[in-house]
């Protein structure tokens, strides 16, 4: 969710402890995944969302880097209905030499047949009020570029995992407050927990103490100008160097992500989970893509399919293999396993 440095080469995960993989995935982030930065080059699908062209499915125990970018070291499978391949018959010379099939020639088997896509729905702003947009980004120099070499730093010890546990969840149960466009307020539903440790997981491994290359802080890296704005926008004081504050910080950052395209793109609604027309979850997408690129690199726009003519919705987003990567995370559930 970083908001101001230089990042976009991905980083991959390695089993091992995970401060070995923070150490050696140092120094190789990007712009891009900083909520006020620069718009770089997007993956557009129109109607697809980024888990269906590079999912993960991590180990149950694999580790990822203080880097945001990282991804697990499993291998990545195609979706469903990119890997799938017709077979005419089970075995053709098996088939032959039993007298499979009719007198001429036709398969035993006839192929699966495949059900057309169903084309993501056109972006619907709220009426009214909304969520208020992310800030201008930064002039261009304004963050310096990151040190060769550079290393992750300890400048504390991290709590145990038992108590980031908890107060991941503590977090992730509160409904907020957030201000609208008009001064009116909008009382937020409580978030997934295994979103918002399956973020944490990503992003710093549940290292409370880690201070990264580019700035970000602790279990959420939170970077220091998200501090200010998440704490100007809801009326905290939270402190990014305690596990309780960037804990906070963090989840107040993805409420304000899904009130922000939930207004924006869905009409004022919230709802996280798999649409049940195409079990696809753009919403989710949207928040999960922006806490590591940044709302202003990541958007729902409308097109024109070529093929159909029809206008339908588009998937704007530069990182797919961190999306595919947290809601994998979201599935395997590695802390539970991890010891």
């Amino acid at each position: 969710m970083k908001s101001s440095a230089t990042r976009r080469t991905t980083v991959l995960v390695s089993a091992v402890a995970v401060s070995t993989a923070v150490l050696a995935g140092c120094g190789t982030k990007s712009a891009d995944q900083h909520p006020d930065a620069a718009p770089g080059t997007t993956l557009a699908a129109a109607t697809a969302t980024p888990g269906d062209t590079a999912s993960a499915s991590p180990s149950a125990d694999a580790t990822p880097s203080a880097s945001a970018s990282a991804s697990p070291t499993a291998s990545h499978s195609p979706s469903a209905g990119a890997s799938k391949s017709a077979k005419s018959t089970p075995n053709a010379q098996a088939s032959n030499a039993k007298g499979g099939g009719n007198a001429a020639g036709a398969p035993a088997t006839q192929p699966p047949v495949e059900k057309p896509a169903i084309p993501a729905p056109v972006p619907t702003a709220k009426a009214g009020a909304v969520a208020l947009p992310p800030p201008p980004a930064p002039p261009a120099g304004h963050v310096p570029p990151l040190q060769s070499g550079c290393q992750p730093s300890k400048p504390q010890p991290d709590e145990p995992k038992a108590s980031v546990a908890t107060a991941l969840t503590s977090a992730a149960g509160q409904a907020r407050v957030l201000t609208l466009s008009s001064g009116g307020t909008d009382k937020l539903p409580a978030l997934p927990v295994n979103l918002v440790k399956a973020i944490a997981w990503q992003e710093s491994g549940w290292q409370s103490g880690i201070l990264a290359c580019d700035g970000g802080i602790g279990t959420m890296q939170v970077m220091p100008n998200t501090v200010a704005w998440m704490n100007g926008k809801y009326g905290t004081t939270s402190d990014p160097k305690t596990l309780a504050g960037n804990v906070q910080l963090g989840t107040q950052l993805l409420d304000w992500l899904v009130a922000y395209y939930g207004d924006s793109s869905f009409g004022g609604t919230y709802d996280l989970s798999p649409d049940p027309a195409t079990g696809k979850t753009p919403l989710l997408d949207l928040v999960v893509s922006a806490y590591n690129a940044g709302a202003g690199n990541v958007h729902y726009n409308t097109v024109t399919d070529p093929a159909t003519g029809q206008v339908v919705g588009s998937l704007d987003i530069p990182n797919p293999t961190y999306v595919s990567n947290v809601k994998a995370l979201m599935a395997s559930q590695p802390w539970n396993k991890a010891g």
